[in-house]
């Protein structure tokens, strides 16, 4: 009888659909899923949290908000983030992301809630930080068929890389040399 093969695809399929989601992606309906939460094991809430705070005051990387054990909210930029080609020549533009991750014992919740672009600011020649939309893309980038225009196809996977670089460096931040940070044995 064919029952372990059975069992093995029905633990298979569960295991698939009640999988944690582990990266984001970016389509027609925007960023989804809205936030990803991973393990830490072994890893103490206030440790997270210190550790967390640290990794957010480097690099490009400023704290917005603090909520002492709970939540750092922090803001970045990347250079050359999202590339689209208009006449047929390549151009990327500068992404200001903000990120709030929350704590509990062993794991974080990594939460985008903001994301900005710079560039033109309407047709008015002039350059700055713009909203962009992360609940469903832009108009511009779809046909109204629902496909993305030619001029867009990078796009989607470089909003997706930002947030799941992002989400990777933030995570081996927090799991580097944590033995060595841990309350002195007590």
């Amino acid at each position: 009888m064919n029952i372990p093969k059975i069992l093995f695809a029905f633990l298979l399929i569960g295991n698939t659909l009640f999988a944690q989601t582990e990266a984001f992606t970016y389509d027609i309906e925007g960023l989804h899923p809205n936030y990803i939460v991973v393990e830490m094991e072994g890893m103490s809430q206030s440790l997270l949290y210190k550790k967390a705070l640290a990794w957010s005051k480097t690099g490009n990387r400023t704290v917005i908000s603090q909520e002492e054990g709970e939540k750092v909210v922090f803001q970045g930029e990347k250079e050359n983030a999202m590339c689209f080609t208009v006449m047929g020549k390549k151009s990327c533009n500068a992404l200001r992301y903000q990120i709030a991750v929350a704590f509990k014992e062993g794991k974080y919740k990594f939460e985008v809630v903001g994301l900005e672009q710079y560039g033109p600011i309407n047709d008015t020649g002039k350059k700055g930080w713009f909203p962009f939309e992360l609940d469903k893309a832009p108009d511009a980038f779809y046909t109204r068929g629902g496909d993305l225009k030619k001029e867009y196809t990078e796009t989607p996977q470089n909003i997706s890389d930002l947030f799941n670089t992002l989400n990777e460096a933030f995570k081996k931040g927090l799991a580097k040399s944590s033995e060595d940070e841990e309350d002195d044995g007590w």
